[in-house]
């Protein structure tokens, strides 16, 4: 059953949070069962939005690559998460999403940036 992971990561800045993107290389190395990563600035934090295949898929994500790689960015907080159920997903403009593409957004703006 789809879920969706909910999480508030603080003192994590925007800019730390692309580097830590880029450095968990998501876009050659997807963690299985992700289908939908999203992120947003909110005071003092990094939302995170995302949706999963399975709760084990985002369990494991969370636990095996993503709190080392939040710690090393100098959250010291314990980071918290929770999984629920997918009830719906609606996307009206598919044809949007596929033209911003399957790669990270951060990612993408380093990449223009060092070129």
């Amino acid at each position: 059953m789809a879920v969706v992971l909910f999480m508030r990561v603080p003192k994590l800045s925007l800019e730390r949070y692309d580097l830590m993107m880029a450095e968990l290389g998501l876009d050659a190395n997807p963690p299985a069962g992700e289908i939908l990563h999203i992120a947003s600035e909110a005071v003092g934090s990094v939302n995170v939005c995302e949706v999963w295949q399975t709760a084990e898929a985002a369990e494991s994500f969370v636990e095996r690559r993503l709190r080392d790689a939040v710690a090393s960015h100098g959250v010291q907080e314990q980071l918290s998460y929770r999984v629920e159920p997918l009830h719906n997903l609606f996307a009206p403009d598919l044809e949007m999403i596929s033209r911003i593409g399957a790669s990270s957004v951060a990612v993408q703006a380093r990449r223009s940036l060092a070129s």
